[in-house]
């Protein structure tokens, strides 16, 4: 099968619902994404259990669940699962004591730049797709 014809399915979790339209509108616009946002965890995780997803686009600091919590459980549901964090504070998000207990290759920073996003996003899943070969 061609790459450009394989759709990636991508689910995004922030509490603000401006951040997701912000990156539905951007992935939706670039390749064969197919894109589902959730403001809530927990509805998350519940798709998760019926869903397959290749890539995780998660807030890191949720109200009602830390993202590296909710990392843990999505990544116990689906492990092959390539993740991104994003956060309004990068800093703070790396010094957290509890960042290390969860493998997070990417880290990007709110507000971030459409270009560092979607090559963020397309790396993310090239690396998962070499894992699987």
């Amino acid at each position: 099968m061609n790459e450009s014809s394989v759709t990636h399915h991508i689910m995004v979790v922030d509490d603000e619902d401006n951040v997701l339209k912000a990156l539905r509108r951007e992935l939706k616009g670039s390749k064969s994404y197919n894109v589902h946002t959730f403001n809530a965890p927990e509805d998350a995780l519940a798709h998760a259990a019926i869903h397959r997803f290749d890539l995780l686009i998660t807030d890191y600091k949720m109200p009602w669940m830390h993202g590296l919590t909710f990392i843990k459980h999505i990544t116990a549901l689906q492990p092959h699962i390539a993740v991104i964090v994003i956060s309004a504070n990068a800093d703070e998000a790396l010094r957290h004591s509890h960042f290390n207990e969860v493998e997070i290759p990417v880290l990007l920073s709110k507000p971030w730049h459409r270009a560092e996003l979607l090559e963020c996003v397309a790396s993310a899943l090239d690396h998962q797709n070499d894992e699987k070969s």
